[in-house]
């Protein structure tokens, strides 16, 4: 049997597509002190990074940053400015927080169906990569019936205006995402939650309670 088609707003998906694309070139070239010996950072280069992928009239595009890198001066480390990505990943920071808060409602498959209908390319996998990682699950809001992550909200808000790209509210709207650090005891971050989820599940199972509210539910959205 097909999937039932995902209903967008319009207003919505073209909001989230032109937040995306104003990223588009920005240039992250801010950083302090070497945060491994507190020396000088020199300027080395610029690297550009891919922060999402769009679909446009059935094709996708790149929507890629820059980032300037640096050598410090005193113990010669290569250094990244601040930029809108989580250590160790390789989509923006916003992409990911968006498919947590889509998943917190939904089943991986689902998350990944609703964000491809925002036309913002992922796949299951990834959604469940993420969703099993030491990331954090910020808070969100609803919107048109969707959870949407307040970090994408105040993103696009406070970041992105028409006198241009502001990448330092970018980055505080984010929450500093390359300055993250997962907790020890894991609180707060997605695999705590979705392992606690599943561990859920499995126990209503087996005493016979399947109570639609508690667990995702694929036909919502």
């Amino acid at each position: 049997m097909s999937r039932r088609q995902i209903r967008i707003p319009p207003m919505l998906s073209a909001t989230i597509n032109m937040g995306l694309s104003a990223l588009d070139g920005a240039l992250f070239k801010d950083l302090g002190k070497c945060p491994y010996c507190g020396g000088r950072p020199m300027p080395y280069d610029t690297k550009e990074k891919q922060y999402a992928t769009l679909i446009t009239n059935g094709e996708k595009r790149a929507v890629s940053v820059r980032v300037r890198r640096f050598i410090c001066r005193d113990c010669g480390k290569l250094l990244y400015a601040d930029e809108p990505f989580y250590p160790d990943t390789r989509v923006g920071s916003a992409v990911i927080d968006l498919a947590l808060a889509l998943s917190l409602k939904n089943s991986f498959s689902h998350a990944a169906a609703v964000m491809e209908a925002l036309r913002i390319e992922i796949n299951r996998g990834t959604v469940r990569n993420y969703a099993l990682s030491d990331l954090p699950v910020g808070e969100i809001s609803m919107m048109y019936g969707l959870p949407m992550p307040y970090s994408f909200i105040n993103m696009i808000g406070r970041g992105i205006s028409a006198a241009g790209i502001n990448t330092e509210e970018i980055l505080r709207a984010s929450g500093y995402p390359s300055r993250y650090q997962a907790p020890p005891d894991g609180f707060g971050t997605a695999r705590n939650y979705f392992l606690a989820r599943s561990e859920l599940k499995k126990s209503r199972e087996k005493t016979g309670h399947t109570d639609a509210e508690n667990r995702p539910d694929d036909e919502k959205t």
